[in-house]
């Protein structure tokens, strides 16, 4: 079930992926759409623009304005913190750590100076800058917290009174320092040269910012003059990039959608995987097809797989050996039957549980010891097929070798399970004397190795010869 959920959940992944390819169709055409209506709107209310172009420098202007303000909230946030810790560091007084606090989680000048800055929609690079300055007074925040974590344990104060300051734990050193000397420390935290530095590049990203802000004020109303001269020429050329946009739509849905959905449909009897072209929204179909098709596929396949091998053993089982041994006697096939010997007083004496590592240990031997061309079968309880495939019994040798090979691995019994024998019969399409059924032939051979021991092979030649032929 977990396997279940982790592919339904990677299945989900990939197709946003998939999604992330391509060109959206939606998208395209809201932006191609939005173009066409801005450039209509445009073109109708270019000579209005240039009355509203002066209201426009004075949005502009109070925007930045606005912004400034936010960079100076940002500044007296910083510096009314590091005015609260200080004083809470010299005089102890309870009041500062009070103020402090409720300037971080309640007042907020600095996150909402930030927040603020964001819904002006200034430049990125006055947003990076009051990120950084929020950032650096973020980290100076934490060395002002140890400070007055100091401050509180060097005056004895109960830090239940300062809940805030509970979860921050000095380090040994600290914590063995006399009552004075954390008072020194914590001093020295709020007035050193590293508090210093973090108030300097404080105050630079701000200043930065201001400046960078008053820049862009001015650029915004040049711009705004620049744009009352370019309206008139705009004007002439809004018709023809007009046209441009609407050809483009049709083009990109028919590049994007019509001829790849003609495509797709025209590949859809093929009963196959369809490749995944066109725009986003497309591929997203098809992808979904195509993984619905392989889930089916495998299902398929799986079931198939359950259908024509042994659960056990993993072999084919015995309705693939009998669909197989119908054309035996059409090809240059041998089969070998196989029983494994005493295998209910194995049951009866070791268990069913060692029975059945006795039966795969046969199965493993004969897969390992056959070509993957072979039909290897489990055809009952403790008998096996196998059909050899473009052999005669020229190679009647190789195989000899092979049986011999697979009847030692069987007695080994350095795997903790008992040592095993077989009865073995060989038969060739081409035998001397064969009958009309190969599998009668291979049977006949294998019951003369019964009757004479077992543990062994024999092959077919003639029933009626002596089993001399066995070894």
């Amino acid at each position: 079930m977990g396997g279940l959920k982790t592919e339904t959940r990677t299945s989900k992944v990939h197709m946003k992926k998939q999604v992330r390819n391509g060109i959206s169709v939606r998208r395209l055409n809201l932006l191609l759409g939005g173009i066409a209506v801005v450039l209509a709107a445009i073109l109708v209310f270019s000579t209005i623009r240039v009355l509203y172009s002066y209201r426009e420098t004075e949005v502009a202007t109070d925007r930045y304005i606005k912004a400034q303000q936010s960079a100076a909230a940002m500044r007296s946030g910083s510096d009314y913190l590091t005015d609260r810790v200080r004083t809470f560091v010299i005089t102890g007084d309870p009041q500062a750590a009070a103020d402090f606090f409720e300037e971080i989680e309640v007042t907020k000048r600095r996150d909402r100076a930030l927040e603020d800055m964001e819904t002006l929609f200034v430049d990125e690079e006055e947003i990076a800058l009051m990120n950084e300055a929020l950032w650096l007074s973020n980290k100076l925040t934490e060395i002002e917290s140890y400070a007055m974590r100091l401050t509180v344990e060097s005056r004895g104060y109960a830090i239940s009174a300062y809940p805030v300051l509970q979860d921050i734990e000095l380090s040994e050193t600290d914590r063995s320092m006399s009552k004075e000397e954390q008072r020194e420390k914590a001093y020295l935290l709020v007035f050193d040269e590293t508090y210093q530095s973090f108030k300097s590049e404080i105050r630079e990203n701000i200043s930065e910012c201001e400046q960078t802000l008053v820049g862009k004020t001015y650029q915004a109303q040049a711009s705004n003059a620049e744009q009352l001269g370019r309206l008139l020429v705009l004007e002439s050329v809004l018709i023809g990039v007009l046209l441009l946009t609407v050809t483009a739509i049709v083009a990109c849905t028919h590049q994007l959608v019509l001829a790849p959905l003609r495509t797709v449909i025209g590949m859809i009897p093929s009963k196959g995987m369809i490749p995944e072209i066109g725009s986003q929204e497309l591929r997203y179909m098809v992808h979904a097809y195509n993984d619905a098709y392989r889930k089916s596929k495998e299902h398929q396949d799986q079931l198939i797989y359950q259908a024509t091998h042994d659960h056990l053993t993993g072999l084919l089982n015995r309705a693939v050996f009998e669909e197989q041994r119908v054309n035996t006697h059409k090809r240059r096939q041998a089969m070998l039957l196989i029983d494994v010997d005493h295998f209910k007083q194995i049951n009866d004496t070791y268990g069913h549980e060692t029975g059945d590592r006795v039966l795969k240990k046969v199965a493993d031997i004969l897969q390992k010891s056959f070509r993957s061309e072979d039909h290897i079968c489990r055809i009952g309880g403790d008998e096996f097929a196998v059909i050899l495939q473009h052999v005669d019994r020229t190679m009647r040798e190789v195989i000899e070798k092979k049986l011999d090979r697979i009847l030692a691995a069987l007695r080994d019994v350095s795997d903790g399970l008992p040592p095993v024998s077989l009865c073995i019969g060989v038969a060739f399409c081409d035998s001397l004397n064969p009958t009309d059924d190969l599998y009668k032939d291979a049977d006949a051979a294998m019951y003369r190795v019964k009757g004479h021991g077992k543990n062994g092979y024999a092959f077919f030649e003639d029933p009626a010869a002596d089993p001399a032929d066995l070894d």
